[in-house]
């Protein structure tokens, strides 16, 4: 019991870490809603590989979500407040795990590349008028 106990209050702990240093870059959450070792691997990976977004205004909630199908793997989508922006089949080989998490990571980094220019401009359309 007292074992259990510890484990839970460190990964209490870490969590809050984790959300403080996020907050911090992205303003929202990075939500975990996988169900496998395929998922878990994908998000553990796509969370530590995704390059800090600092300088984004807004809040946005990232969620990595898995539907699990036993013949082609795990079926992976990524969203960004609620709006899908990569889906794909993961097997449970780690290279593809590695290879899906490269794409997803440049796809997420070009949504907030595109809303800062998107931002931008309409920042400009309010200075004219």
């Amino acid at each position: 019991m007292i074992r259990q106990l510890q484990i839970f209050l460190c990964v209490t702990l870490l969590l809050i870490l984790s959300f403080s240093v996020s907050s911090a870059q992205i303003q929202g959450l990075i939500i975990d809603k996988t169900k496998t070792k395929i998922g878990r691997d994908f998000y553990e990976l796509f969370y530590l590989t995704l390059e800090p977004l600092m300088g984004i205004d807004g809040k946005f909630d990232i969620t990595v979500d898995e539907i699990v199908d036993p013949q082609f793997g795990s079926r992976v989508t990524v969203s960004i407040n609620d709006n899908v922006v990569y889906q794909n089949f993961v097997s449970s080989r780690y290279d593809d795990i590695e290879e899906k998490v490269k794409e997803a990571t440049q796809i997420v980094n070009y949504f907030f590349q595109n809303w800062k220019e998107y931002e931008k401009y309409l920042e400009e359309e309010n200075k004219i008028r």
